[in-house]
């Protein structure tokens, strides 16, 4: 195992989460709904620009799984993607609490939003190039567990920005320096892996099964003929409804609930984060010697108590301590959907699958915050948002339950017809 490689690949969790924090969930999302937004409508507009968003990465990361071609393919496409999200969010700056500056705040953020989550396709590849299959969960984890890390680091230094007086408070200045602050730090924490894909021998960039796909139509057909693999993205189909329509409402819920501000919000997000890193470590040495699926499965089972302790109380002290203990369940079920994909495919198939996965998180994943966005439309009422987000986790959790524990380790034979060898 390339320890260096896989330290650098490591920290683009670490750099993402950052960016996702401040400007995706916590901060640039309340400070879009309660100061651009003119009127009550911002968790609508904000809930469309999520959803549309959601489609373009569906499609887009399905299809570059299955145009990945070798590790000079990856990292070009990691490269541009990172690019173009600092730019974006260095751009949040001039967004300013006018009503006027609204379609340039949902279009700079749709853009660098489709930008980070496409990026993980590529990425997520790389896990099964770098790591063996049987220490796929334990890396997974330290990834995410150093991703949650990384966004509670990340938003404790934008606090002081926020807060300190350095930056003046005219136009809510101080506010906005958070964005280009989290586009920075995506930049600087993804340029490690960047350069280590660059320093790869060329005599290995065509090496057979470096990160190569090499499915064609019909055989990306019979791959998704195995059951397990169905179900599995089934159920993760709906999951990936339910956490997009959490991160995308999060911060919101908070604010709009318990009159939450900006600081308590950035507070809250700290803590929430704290809780998902600590969840994802041991996560990841219980799916090396128990499997993903359990792990799995007993995430969701948290994830729906947690979330309907916080829909059926309202006191804030347990909306604080449901929300951290559901945080301890986010890192954990992430992390094992994505290394379940690496222990269960060769290296030549794992960017197609990824791709897939990709696609049936993110397709139709706009259905997970349009739906939350129509409910709070009929009920006017934000909590509606929590009830919606159970649900589709319930529905992820009895797919996942009817699905083997591994997916197989899936071969392509001379031909091309899908056998399976379990591990």
């Amino acid at each position: 195992m390339p320890k260096g490689k896989v330290l650098a690949w490591t920290l683009y969790d670490w750099a993402t989460s950052g960016y996702g924090a401040v400007i995706a969930t916590f901060v640039f999302s309340v400070y879009f709904t309660q100061e651009v937004w003119d009127g009550d409508g911002g968790a609508v507009a904000w809930g469309w620009m999520v959803s549309l968003t959601s489609i373009f990465v569906g499609i887009g990361g399905s299809l570059l799984g299955l145009k990945f071609n070798g590790i000079r393919t990856h990292r070009s496409v990691l490269t541009i993607f990172i690019i173009i999200s600092t730019i974006t969010g260095l751009g949040l700056w001039f967004v300013k609490p006018e009503p006027e500056y609204a379609i340039l705040a949902l279009l700079l953020v749709g853009i660098g939003s489709f930008c980070v989550e496409t990026s993980f396709v590529p990425y997520n590849t790389l896990l099964r190039v770098l790591v063996p299959p049987e220490r796929a969960g334990r890396v997974s984890a330290n990834a995410w567990g150093l991703g949650y890390v990384g966004g509670v680091v990340c938003l404790l230094l934008a606090l002081p920005i926020i807060q300190s007086g350095i930056i003046s408070d005219i136009n809510l200045a101080n506010v906005r320096a958070a964005s280009p602050f989290a586009a920075l730090w995506l930049f600087v924490f993804a340029l490690p892996m960047i350069i280590s894909l660059y320093r790869i021998p060329q005599e290995r960039m065509s090496e057979p099964g470096y990160a190569t796909s090499n499915l064609n139509k019909n055989e990306i057909i019979q791959l998704l003929k195995h059951r397990g693999i169905w179900k599995f993205l089934l159920s993760r189909l709906f999951l990936a409804e339910g956490l997009t329509a959490l991160f995308a409402f999060g911060g919101i819920i908070a604010a709009s609930l318990y009159d939450f501000s900006t600081e308590k919000v950035l507070l809250f997000a700290i803590a929430l984060n704290i809780s998902a890193g600590v969840g994802a470590i041991p996560g990841g040495h219980l799916d090396d010697r128990f499997g993903p699926r359990m792990v799995i499965n007993a995430s969701l089972v948290g994830l729906i108590l947690c979330g309907a302790v916080i829909g059926f109380t309202e006191g804030e002290l347990i909306f604080w301590i449901a929300s951290i203990s559901l945080g301890l369940f986010i890192g954990p079920v992430q992390s094992s959907g994505r290394s379940l994909v690496a222990k269960s495919v060769s290296k030549e198939e794992a960017a197609p699958l990824y791709g897939l996965l990709g696609f049936s998180g993110r397709v139709v994943s706009f259905i997970g915050p349009l739906f939350v966005t129509i409910g709070i439309s009929i009920t006017n009422n934000d909590r509606t948002a929590i009830w919606v987000i159970a649900v589709l986790l319930v529905i992820s959790l009895i797919i996942m339950l009817s699905t083997p524990k591994s997916l197989g380790q899936i071969k392509t034979d001379l031909d091309g017809k899908i056998s399976t060898q379990k591990n």
